[in-house]
């Protein structure tokens, strides 16, 4: 029993979860800190550091073939955080774009039976900057 993944993966610590079910919105965002100086008329600002926001999404994968999955429920067990890639496909073929974190903390995870003999786990992760963006092998 196998899953065609045509190119939508997730990763963790570099073993494949399985096929990408559902998404979250990647959303990136800084905060803004406003200065006002009483000697001067400006307003000052400086932008803080990129965070992103956490993602939940669900994969559906075999059982017989669970290492990625594995690696997402041991480091919710264990409370710690792990190299975490989402690749995206761009014409339903396996390459497209791969997005990585070097550590991502699982705060939420559960599995799912399905009547076909698939899983489905889903999970939020808590994802620590900026990704790396490349093209995917």
């Amino acid at each position: 029993m196998g899953i065609r993944t045509v190119g939508h993966k997730v990763k963790a610590n570099s073993k494949d979860c399985g096929t990408l079910q559902s998404l979250g919105e990647i959303s990136q965002k800084r905060a803004v800190k406003e200065y006002d100086p009483i000697n001067a008329e400006d307003i000052l600002q400086a932008l803080g550091k990129i965070k992103t926001d956490p993602i939940a999404m669900s994969v559906i994968y075999d059982p017989d073939d669970a290492l990625g999955v594995g690696e997402l429920e041991a480091a919710f067990k264990a409370a710690t955080p792990i190299p975490f890639a989402i690749e995206l496909s761009d014409k339903l073929i396996t390459t497209g774009t791969t997005f990585t974190w070097a550590l991502a903390l699982i705060n939420e995870f559960k599995l799912t039976q399905d009547a076909d003999g698939f899983v489905i786990a889903n999970f939020t992760a808590n994802l620590n900057g900026a990704p790396t963006v490349t093209a995917a092998a």
